[in-house]
C-alpha cells in the first residue's frame, strides 16, 4: 500500500493521495497560497492581501491534497457540525487514513459513501483501503465487487467511469 507519497493533482481535477483515493472528477480543488491560514470575521480563510478569501472547505481540500493531514483534521472537524456535507466526511476519512487511524477512516467513509442513487467511488475505495489496513480483506473484496458492478452498469460511458476505474485500480493494487 502506498503510504508515503503526498497527495497531488492530476489532469481533469482527479486527485490521488497517500492512499490512492480518487477525490472525484467533479471537485475543483483550485490553488491556494501557503499563507491562506487565517480566519476572517465571516469564517472564511484569508490569504495574502492580493487574494480573495477562500472558504474553509476549499482550504481543507488543499491541505488534504498537499498531504497535510494533521493540519486538515481540525479544519474539517470544525466544519463537521456546520454543514451536512458528505464531502466533509469523505475528506475526514482521507485525513484519518493518512494519519494512520483506519478505524476512524472507515467510519467516515461509511457515512460518505451514498451519493444519490450511486455510491461515491472515492469513498468506496477509501473504505476498502481502511478495511485492508484493518485486516478485513473479505470486506475489501466485497467493496471491489460492488465497484466492478457499478462500472459494468455504467459500461464506461457515464461521467463516473473515470472515477470508478481509478477506484477499482487502487483497490486491486492494494489487495495484491
Amino acid at each position: 500500500m502506498a503510504v508515503s507519497v503526498p497527495a497531488f493533482a492530476q489532469g481533469g481535477h482527479a486527485v490521488t493521495g497517500i492512499t490512492g483515493i480518487n477525490f472525484n472528477a467533479g471537485y475543483d480543488f483550485g490553488t491556494l497560497s501557503s499563507g491562506s491560514t487565517a480566519y476572517s470575521a465571516s469564517g472564511a480563510f484569508r490569504g495574502p492581501p492580493d487574494r480573495p478569501p477562500v472558504n474553509a472547505m476549499q482550504y481543507a481540500r488543499e491541505l488534504v491534497v498537499q498531504g497535510k493531514y494533521a493540519e486538515a483534521d481540525p479544519v474539517l472537524n470544525r466544519l463537521m457540525g456546520r454543514t451536512p456535507s458528505k464531502d466533509v466526511r469523505f475528506l475526514l476519512g482521507v485525513t484519518k487514513l493518512g494519519l494512520g487511524d483506519a478505524d476512524a477512516a472507515r467510519r467516515y467513509f461509511e457515512r460518505s459513501v451514498h451519493r444519490g442513487f450511486h455510491y461515491h467511488p472515492g469513498s468506496m475505495s477509501g473504505l476498502a483501503l481502511a478495511e485492508i489496513k484493518l485486516g478485513n480483506v473479505d470486506a475489501a473484496n466485497n467493496i471491489l465487487a460492488r465497484l466492478r458492478k457499478q462500472r459494468e452498469a455504467c459500461d464506461n460511458r457515464c461521467e463516473r467511469a473515470p472515477a470508478l476505474n481509478a477506484a477499482i485500480n487502487v483497490v486491486e493494487k492494494n489487495l495484491t
